[in-house]
């Protein structure tokens, strides 16, 4: 059985990292995967299975004009249209909002199924053309929707309740350290870290992590905090650092394929999103044995959390509570280690062999229909 799996890049990011894990997981239970992504494959973050095909449309140039962006947009979607072809699926299964439609519109009046796959709230959809135009209509002619969580899928109630299924994220356990460490550049190995992880956009709310953390550095000189990912609000997240006299207490690491080390060494996770769906992030710092806090930005959080037992979960947006529960778990070890005993217990219920249980399941069910 073929399966072919589109996405706008692999340039690093949770949905990223969950398509890199559904592709492993299908490789490893038999099918043949294609992996489509309208970026270059010299923009990828992760690597895939080396079983997987790899297409790489390198489609992602900007428009300057509206004129152009009908233009490039309609490309694209030619493009797409081919490749899906050419691979020849079984199935379809679209990962992110705008791939969603794409997929809708390449692929209208085809014979694929087509499984649309949601990452995080619809309300982070950009407004205007082409995705309220066009969203609901295309994602009723889905075979399903996908949700990472059961709080996404309780954003969707306008579409057909047998036209959506919740499939959580899978995680893997980690592998123990051995040998050498890699130390980024900046980082103190002497110091005990705080480590956050995603994009510098605004939804992420790295803005409120860095006020919160200054407000509790000067009591703990022995932590710094560290922050891997990029994005476009580098800029601005610098600029913040430096208002908040955090030069030395603060690291932005950049983007790693490979996050695990420097989370196994870590002490404590810390994510401050204003919103997410089921956050692969926390889900694999937890994973590694990190205590962690998280904001209450979603009920894909308390689908990861147990508060209190595995983490901490403070108000959404809230600096004060952030900055109370990160002085809590640096000042107090104890709490933090048996917060850490649990977290590993997340792989239970996010195993991987779990969700392409379901994944199969899903597929045999459209198939039949």
């Amino acid at each position: 059985m073929r399966i072919t799996l589109i996405i706008t890049s692999l340039g690093g990011g949770g949905a990223e990292r969950a398509l890199v894990l559904l592709a492993q997981g299908l490789v490893q239970r038999g099918y043949a995967v294609t992996v489509i992504t309208l970026s270059g494959e010299d923009t990828d973050c992760y690597l895939l299975h080396s079983k997987v095909k790899r297409i790489g449309l390198d489609l992602r140039q900007k428009s300057s004009t509206i004129l152009h962006q009908v233009v490039r947009t309609a490309v694209r979607l030619m493009r797409l249209r081919q490749a899906v072809q050419v691979s020849q699926p079984d199935m379809v299964i679209s990962f992110m909002s705008s791939m969603n439609i794409y997929a809708g519109l390449a692929l209208f009046q085809t014979k694929y199924p087509i499984i649309g796959t949601e990452h995080c709230s619809p309300t982070l959809l950009p407004a205007g053309y082409p995705w309220e135009l066009f969203r609901r209509p295309i994602y009723r002619r889905l075979q399903r929707l996908v949700s990472v969580s059961q709080g996404i899928d309780d954003e969707f109630t306008w579409l057909a309740k047998a036209k959506r299924s919740v499939i959580y994220n899978p995680f893997l356990p980690v592998k123990p350290l051995q040998g050498q460490f890699y130390c980024p550049k900046g980082a103190d190995p002497t110091k005990k870290w705080i480590t956050a992880m995603g994009r510098f956009v605004h939804a992420k709310g790295f803005d409120i992590l860095l006020t919160a953390f200054q407000k509790v550095a000067d009591q703990h000189p022995d932590w710094q905090l560290l922050i891997l990912g990029e994005g476009e609000l580098r800029s601005e997240l610098e600029a913040l650092q430096k208002r908040l006299n955090l030069s030395k207490r603060l690291v932005f690491v950049g983007r790693l394929s490979d996050p695990f080390p420097l989370l196994q060494r870590s002490k404590l996770f810390v994510l401050s999103s204003r919103t997410e769906g089921l956050p692969m992030a926390l889900g694999e710092a937890l994973s590694c044995g990190l205590p962690a806090i998280a904001t209450d930005c979603s009920k894909g959080i308390r689908e990861l959390i147990q508060d209190n037992i595995n983490g901490l979960v403070v108000p959404n947006q809230n600096v004060a509570e952030l900055a109370a529960a990160m002085h809590y778990l640096m000042a107090n070890e104890i709490k933090r280690d048996r917060l850490a005993s649990q977290a590993p217990k997340v792989l239970e219920k996010f195993s991987l062999d779990k969700v392409m249980d379901q994944w199969e399941a899903l597929m045999t069910e459209i198939l039949q229909e």
